[in-house]
């Protein structure tokens, strides 16, 4: 008996780990779908379509990731010692979340507390499923984002030609408050505001440098995402990412030479680059009105205004406030008397409105765990490119109160961070070679014989363990 158990004992770990593969290769595909769904589905879509935003209260995708997340972890398809070794950041955050939101309703009420569920909890229950992918199946994501990237600028560009957005703009989900953009037109394609519109092109320019395409195909991609920046009329994100890819290309530049390992093609993408960019910005700028919003704004204007302001309401909070937080009612109220309480103004900065609402207690914790998040994504990347989307998107989101309302910018830069990871390591061959450790099972007679029957050709510089090359 005892025997027959040493036997069956490798077969039996063998189909659990075969069981474990399949069911986080099931979660990344529900996380792929919950993607589609943040994509094709916005708010915007929805309420074009009749369906009363403010009634779902979460987004579909938000349901999808947090019951598929939750799923994952009571399964156990990736083992929970093994998450703990290796991802506690992660984990941290998954649990931390939910208890900051308690804490929150608790002390200052459930008004507003469902933006934790939908701009936080689900971001970090989609790497929950999204990690365990192969690299193979991180490159299908990073292809479906850059995609989505394209589709949506085009349709941003033809928002802008035609000064019609295809779908109303969403300030206020919950109060469903509609922007008037007959003086102020920007385009914001498929996505819930132009400023999220603007991050998440910001995110997909950083993918396209992380997939390292031809510059015959990288060429048209990069410029298309500029040309969309400008016309969803972010000028941070603009900035950030003009700035950033100037010092990357830079950086790039001079540890080619010190290497000696610079590519002559690399060079010429960056010759071309500055030859045509800044043409094609001066004629879109000059002769389309798809910059129009950037280059009338582009001095101090009422939105850097409002981020002034904003600054005057920590002269009216009590002790209490500052270390527990304040009621959404009370800060509406502190919002009005400082002159932001317009539905087109508001507080311009997530950080303060997360202060406002955990307090000084909360928000230091609250600052601990979205800081281990974000170092455990750079480091699940283990790219200067993931690094580089971390800290363009935290200084363009910081001129937003995206991540202090419901929001999807976190759920997206999980999504392109994942991405990333899938090229981490990842070498273009020009040809297939034949590689005998593809083939553990074959003997060295047996390997020998398939090897007999490929043309010689392909044989070149193949080298076999033990043996000189051949």
């Amino acid at each position: 008996m005892t025997r027959s158990l040493r036997i069956l004992t490798p077969k039996l770990q063998q189909l659990g780990d075969q069981g474990q593969i399949q069911g986080a290769t099931a979660m990344f595909w529900w996380g792929i779908f919950a993607i589609l769904l943040q994509v094709v589905l916005p708010y915007v879509v929805l309420e074009a379509m009749g369906i009363d935003s403010a009634k779902l209260k979460e987004h579909p995708a938000t349901y999808l990731v947090l019951a598929c997340g939750a799923y994952s972890l009571l399964r156990g398809f990736v083992p929970f010692q093994r998450r703990c070794r290796e991802a506690p950041g992660l984990l941290l955050f998954v649990f931390a979340v939910p208890v900051l939101n308690i804490y929150s309703a608790w002390l200052t009420g459930i008004s507003g507390a469902a933006l934790y569920a939908e701009s936080y909890w689900s971001a970090g229950m989609l790497a929950l499923m999204l990690a365990p992918a192969s690299p193979r199946q991180r490159r299908l994501l990073a292809i479906i984002l850059i995609t989505a990237c394209v589709l949506n600028v085009l349709i941003g560009l033809c928002e802008s030609l035609t000064a019609t957005n295809w779908f109303p703009i969403l300030i206020d989900p919950d109060n469903v408050m509609v922007s008037d953009m007959s003086t102020d037109f920007r385009a914001n394609a498929l996505y819930n505001h132009p400023l999220q519109a603007s991050l998440i092109t910001s995110m997909g320019v950083f993918l396209l440098f992380a997939m390292k395409p031809r510059v015959i195909v990288s060429g048209p991609i990069f410029a298309l995402l500029v040309v969309g920046l400008l016309a969803f009329g972010g000028r941070t994100a603009l900035g950030v990412t003009l700035i950033v890819t100037s010092l990357t290309t830079v950086y790039l530049l001079f540890s080619g030479i010190l290497q000696r390992n610079l590519k002559l093609e690399f060079v010429v993408g960056i010759v071309v680059a500055a030859i045509v960019l800044p043409i094609l910005i001066g004629i879109v700028v000059t002769q389309t009105s798809i910059a129009d919003r950037i280059m009338d704004t582009l001095y101090y204007d009422g939105s850097a205004q409002a981020r002034t302001t904003q600054l005057e309401i920590f002269q009216h909070l009590s002790l209490r406030n500052w270390l527990f937080g304040i009621s959404h009612d009370d800060l509406n109220l502190l919002k009005y008397q400082i002159g932001l309480g317009g539905k087109e103004t508001d507080i311009e900065n997530f950080w303060i409105l997360m202060l406002l609402n955990l307090g000084s207690i909360g928000f230091a914790v609250f600052l601990f765990v979205f800081g281990t998040f974000l170092f455990y994504l750079g480091r699940y990347t283990n790219s200067m490119y993931g690094w580089l989307l971390i800290i363009s998107a935290l200084v363009i989101d910081s001129g937003s109160n995206s991540l202090g309302s419901k929001s999807s910018d976190l759920f997206f830069e999980v999504a392109f961070l994942v991405a990333i990871s899938g090229y981490t390591d990842y070498v273009r061959s020009p040809r297939k070679v034949l590689r005998l450790s593809a083939m553990p099972s074959l003997g060295f007679a047996r390997a020998q014989s398939v090897l007999a029957k490929v043309a010689p050709s392909k044989l070149r510089g193949l080298r076999i363990s033990g043996s000189r090359s051949i």
